[in-house]
Formats: structure tokens, C-alpha cells, sequence
């Protein structure tokens, strides 16, 4: 395999520095404060060697090596940026719910906040062990091969994520700010403010922290502050997917409340379609087998809901919930539609129309 040609200035430069004695440290710091590039300096040092030897220097895999060290970085900071971001989306839910303004809150919105909260914790439980699993496995590949800490590839690729740390912390202050701007509390913002720092800073101080660190600090230092790293991500982690379920509740309450949510839909289009046979014939349906294209049974047990005329235009609709509806975050605020746990009816009157519940409910 033929070597990149080197200058012959720098060739016989080091040849005879290294017959003086000259070791390559200072070979590399003296060429390199002269303008030379430090690639261009160990190719140099390289062809002396080969001279001297009269052996080529084995040369390791570089393009394999090359993409193998991409697809590593690449995975590491894909997965960092969506366990962060998700980590931010989750503690900004969570400060909407500690930190209430009336003015900025609205039950419109609160099954939307438990979906961006399920969300945000998804991916945050996918995203952050594979960056901690893949993290390691290119510590300890660093480890055995030290060299690789200068990898331009590496270089360039994290400073390349720290570009976009930059921009959403930027992008993230500037909402939070904005809400501040139109009336927010000062303590919600001031919340939002430091998530955004922690969350940042951390990110900034530990990569950036990383390429500015020196050869011997990184051998002997790396590790340690990786560990911490490692320790306080899995704990902030931690703590944050706690709470998290602590507001949205765990898989099968979320199914309870969905199922109490659907039962609600399903008596609200009974409802309607009531209304419109009252209004079409003034009178109420004998059986509700007679209303087309309803749902007329519980979504989970299959049992049938119950309907009972009880005088003129009043009737009842009569369902049994898993869960009283003041446990429901985007369970209407309607009076008209609260409900305890357990069997429970609803007066309803034909001539007039109920609040419509599906706007509270996001899918």
C-alpha cells in the first residue's frame, strides 16, 4: 500500500533531528507551531521510521474503522438528543402541573399534557439505555485503543451535536421566555429556565469538557468522570420517570381511564341520537336497539348500557366506570358528565343538548 508523498524539507528535518536525538513530541510540538499539519507530521515520522527500518508501518483497517466510529457516534448522539429532549418535554409537563396559572391552564388541554408526558417518558425509558450501553462499549473502545480519542470523525460529529445542544437550548429559552413575556408566573418560568440550563449544561459541559481535555487527563481522568456522569443522568432519569408516573398513573390505570373516557363518548352519542328522534317525532325511543349505528355495549365488559324513559322527555343513561372521574385529568369538567366509580346514571332531557365531551378527549 503506497503512502501519501511527504515534503522533503520536512523528511530530511526529522531525519536529522532524530539523529540528534530529538524525540517525537517535540518533533510534532516544533512542526506544528510552524504552520505544519499534525496528519502531515506523523506521515513524515511514519516514512522516517520506514526509512530506517525498511519496513512499511502496518497500517489498521481505516475506512472499516472510520464507519464503525461513525455509526457509534451517530447512534450515541441520535439517542442522547431524544432522551434529553423527552427528559425536557417531561419536567416542563410536570411544572405545568406543580406550578398551576389559571391563565395559561385549560382542561381542553390537559389530556394532551398527559399524552406529551406519555410520550416524553417513552422516550426517554428507549432512549437512555441504549446511549449508556453504546456510551460504554465506545469508553472501553477507547481504552483499548487510545488513539482514537483524536478521531477527526469523532471530532467532527460531536461538535456537530453540541451545534444542536446550542440550538435547542437556545430555541427552548426562547419559548419559555415568551410565556414569560405574555403574563406566565415568574416561578414556572424560572423552572423552565433551569431544566433548560441542567439539561444543556450538562450536555456542553461534559462533551465540550471531553475535546479540550489533554492526552494524560483523558487516560487517567475519563473514566471517572464518566462514571459521575453516568450516575447523576441515571438518577435525574430516575426521579423524573418516577414523577411521571405519578401524574399519568401506570398502564392499566391510563387503560381504566381511557375505558372511562370511551363509555362517556359512547353515552354522549346515545344522547344525540335521542335528541334527534325526540325532535324529528316528540317522543323518546322505546329501546335503544331502535338508534342506528351506536355503540350500545361497554367497550371492555360487552355489557349493554342501560336506558330508562322516566317522564316526558327526561330518560336515563346508566353506565358502570372503573374510576371516578375527578381521577381523570381530561375527564370533562362538565358537571352534566362526572361520574363516580362504579354503576352510575345520568339524568338526561331530550330537548336539550348535553356538553359535548370529545373535545376533551385527545387520542
Amino acid at each position: 500500500m503506497l503512502r501519501m508523498a511527504t515534503s522533503p524539507n520536512i523528511d530530511e528535518f526529522i531525519d536529522r533531528a532524530k539523529a540528534g536525538g530529538a524525540t517525537e513530541q517535540s518533533l510534532v510540538g516544533i512542526l506544528t507551531a510552524r504552520g505544519w499539519p499534525e496528519k502531515e507530521v506523523y506521515d513524515a515520522l511514519a516514512a522516517h521510521y520506514e526509512r530506517v527500518t525498511g519496513m512499511e508501518v502496518p497500517r489498521r483497517g481505516g475506512t472499516a474503522t472510520a464507519a464503525k466510529d461513525a455509526f457509534f457516534c451517530l447512534l450515541i448522539f441520535s439517542t442522547l438528543g431524544t432522551w434529553t429532549i423527552g427528559l425536557g418535554a417531561l419536567a416542563f409537563t410536570l411544572i405545568d402541573r406543580w406550578l398551576a396559572d389559571t391563565l395559561f391552564s385549560s382542561p381542553y388541554y390537559q389530556g394532551y399534557d398527559m399524552i406529551s408526558a406519555a410520550a416524553s417518558m417513552a422516550s426517554v425509558l428507549v432512549a437512555f439505555p441504549i446511549y449508556l450501553l453504546v456510551s460504554r462499549t465506545v469508553l472501553r473502545d477507547e481504552r483499548g485503543h487510545p488513539e482514537k480519542r483524536n478521531s477527526p470523525v469523532r471530532k467532527w460529529l460531536t461538535y456537530m451535536a453540541l451545534v444542536i445542544a446550542a440550538c435547542v437550548f437556545i430555541g427552548d429559552l426562547i419559548a419559555a421566555l415568551t410565556y414569560l413575556l405574555r403574563g406566565e408566573i415568574t416561578s414556572r418560568f424560572l423552572a423552565k429556565a433551569f431544566v433548560v440550563l441542567a439539561i444543556s449544561g450538562g450536555v456542553f459541559s461534559y462533551y465540550f469538557g471531553g475535546l479540550r481535555r489533554s492526552e494524560d487527563t483523558e487516560v487517567h481522568g475519563r473514566l471517572g468522570g464518566d462514571t459521575w456522569m453516568a450516575a447523576i443522568s441515571g438518577l435525574v432519569a430516575a426521579v423524573m420517570l418516577i414523577s411521571g408516573f405519578l401524574y399519568i398513573g401506570t398502564p392499566s390505570t391510563q387503560r381504566a381511564l381511557r375505558a372511562d373516557r370511551k363509555r362517556v363518548q359512547d353515552l354522549y352519542q346515545l344522547s344525540a341520537k335521542i335528541h334527534n328522534v325526540w325532535s324529528a317525532n316528540v317522543r323518546l325511543p322505546g329501546h335503544l336497539d331502535e338508534l342506528r349505528d351506536a355503540a350500545l355495549a361497554d367497550p371492555i365488559t360487552r355489557v349493554a348500557y342501560e336506558y330508562r324513559v322516566t317522564e316526558g322527555s327526561r330518560y336515563e343513561l346508566c353506565a358502570t366506570f372503573a374510576l371516578a372521574s375527578e381521577q381523570n385529568q381530561a375527564a370533562p369538567r362538565s358537571s352534566a358528565w362526572s361520574h363516580p366509580r362504579g354503576r352510575h346514571c345520568f339524568p338526561v332531557d331530550a330537548s336539550q343538548m348535553l356538553d359535548n365531551p370529545y373535545i376533551y378527549f385527545p387520542d
